[in-house]
This record gives C-alpha cells, sequence and structure tokens, in this order.
C-alpha cells in the first residue's frame, strides 16, 4: 500500500521536493526488504551479512532526507561519523556475521533526534496552517514512533535471540511489525498531505 502510495506521489507530483526524493527511496527500501524477506524464507541460512551493509544505507538515506527537511547541512557530519562508526562496526567490532545492533540503534537514535528537530522547527512557525496538515509532522511522527521504539529492541536483538527466542519471536513478530505498520501509515499520510497542500 506504501509503494502505491509513493507511486502516486511520484505520478501527481510536479515539483523537485524533498518527498519526491523520499518517495522513490523509499519504494527501493520497501522492495529491498520484500526480496530479502522472500530470501529469507527459500534460503534460511545466515544473510545477517546483507542486512549488516543495506540497513546503515537505510538509515542514512532517511537521514539525508531530514538533513534536507532540516535545511541544515552541517547535519552531514553527524551522517558521515555514523556512516564511519557503521564500517568500523562490519569490519571491526561484531562483524559480518552477527546483525550489526550497535549500528542499528545509533542509526535509530539519530534519526529520532533529527525527527524531534524537525517537529520542534513545526512547532515554532507562526503558521496558520494545522500541523495535521503538514507532511513533516506525520514523517517525523512515524520515525519517532518506529526508531525509538525500535532502537532499544535492536541493541538488544543478538542477546534477546540467542536467551529467550520465543520472547524474541513474540516481540518481532507483533510488536516490531505493528510498528513497521504505523511507519508506512503516517509516510502514505504525509504524501497525502503534501498532495493536497499543492493542489
Amino acid at each position: 500500500m506504501t509503494i502505491i502510495a509513493c507511486i502516486r506521489y511520484l505520478v501527481f507530483k510536479k515539483s523537485l521536493q524533498p518527498y519526491l526524493f523520499f518517495s522513490i527511496g523509499w519504494i527501493i527500501i520497501l522492495l529491498f526488504d520484500l526480496a530479502m524477506v522472500t530470501v529469507g524464507l527459500i534460503y534460511p541460512k545466515n544473510n545477517n551479512w546483507i542486512y549488516n551493509i543495506a540497513f546503515p544505507l537505510q538509515q542514512l538515506f532517511i537521514m539525508y532526507f531530514f538533513t534536507r527537511l532540516l535545511e541544515n547541512k552541517n547535519l552531514y557530519g553527524v551522517m558521515s561519523l555514523f556512516g564511519l562508526f557503521a564500517v568500523f562496526n562490519l569490519l571491526f567490532w561484531q562483524g559480518r556475521i552477527t546483525l550489526n545492533t550497535y549500528s542499528l540503534a545509533l542509526g535509530g537514535i539519530i534519526i529520532v533526534l533529527f525527527a524531534f528537530f524537525k517537529i520542534f522547527r513545526l512547532y515554532r512557525t507562526d503558521s496558520p496552517q494545522s500541523l495535521y496538515s503538514e507532511p513533516a509532522f506525520w514523517i517525523c511522527t512515524g520515525f519517532i514512533v518506529y526508531w525509538g521504539m525500535g532502537s532499544p529492541f535492536f541493541a538488544m536483538y543478538n542477546f534477546l535471540w540467542e536467551s529467550t527466542p520465543s520472547f524474541f519471536i513474540i516481540y518481532f513478530y507483533t510488536v516490531n511489525f505493528g510498528f513497521t505498520i504505523l511507519l508506512n501509515l503516517s509516510i502514505i499520510k504525509a504524501l497525502q498531505c503534501s498532495l493536497i497542500t499543492q493542489r
């Protein structure tokens, strides 16, 4: 459903706002995730090395989107430090076989901070427009909820998988998927708001 909303946005949108860029990237992320779930079902061996490369790239994409929303090029330094940390974690700390949970958690925290900065800016504007019709409000809210709740889980991912796999499976397939659905619904709402405000 989110892919359809992104495609609809691309078809009806004429300007090159950050949401156009976001729509293209989000379609790629969703298709990649779908492909990885399919590969995991067919080939259930350890494929963490693919996620260890893909997840930091996805997080960097989201961070870049927020730097465009915030119109603050100083945040590129934060992105660069995160990228260096993710490479260091992959090569020297957690390695390629274990899911790089430290990178996931740190990236999630940075995304939450970027989203909070944008919401704070929205609250400070003297616009008569409702905050609920602002696309950035919905995208920020979705990422705050998803990564705010997901970062602690991803930080403990490997520990939970090894120590309490039954709890891990229940949490992953209920709570984590629930937050993923909420994130995608907030993205759909943001794209709808963006289309409405441009008419």
